[in-house]
């Protein structure tokens, strides 16, 4: 499975890095050569047309349909706003809900993925 970090211009991206401190404010699957699968406020986990413009491919060990299957979930708001202020001893989830790194962790066959930012999920793969 193909995994795309990627980061733009936007004041989101901006703020998503300056707090995470790192290169990469987003996270994606490649579905093909013209489409991912990501999750993004507000609508949430869907294929979209690839529209990324700066970005890096990692392969992984992971499952596309297992991806797939979240499809229609909502983006998890409040989880995205926890990684900002870490209040509390773990981040607030709602399990309907998902954000883009926890698409990633819940579609790639390795555990230590769970609770990372995109960048903190970069670095980890590329560590190995």
């Amino acid at each position: 499975m193909v995994i795309i970090f990627s980061r733009s211009s936007s004041v989101l991206s901006r703020i998503i890095r300056f707090f995470d401190k790192g290169k990469w404010s987003h996270v994606a699957i490649k579905v093909d050569e013209h489409h991912i699968l990501d999750s993004r406020f507000p609508k949430g986990v869907k294929v979209r047309h690839f529209d990324l413009t700066d970005y890096e491919f990692v392969e992984v060990d992971g499952d596309i349909e297992k991806a797939l299957n979240h499809v229609g979930k909502k983006y998890d708001l409040l989880r995205f706003i926890w990684y900002g202020f870490e209040w509390g001893d773990k981040p607030w989830n709602n399990p309907n809900e998902m954000i883009c790194s926890e698409l990633i962790a819940e579609s790639v066959n390795d555990e230590n993925l769970k609770g990372m930012t995109p960048n903190e999920q970069y670095k980890y793969l590329r560590s190995e």
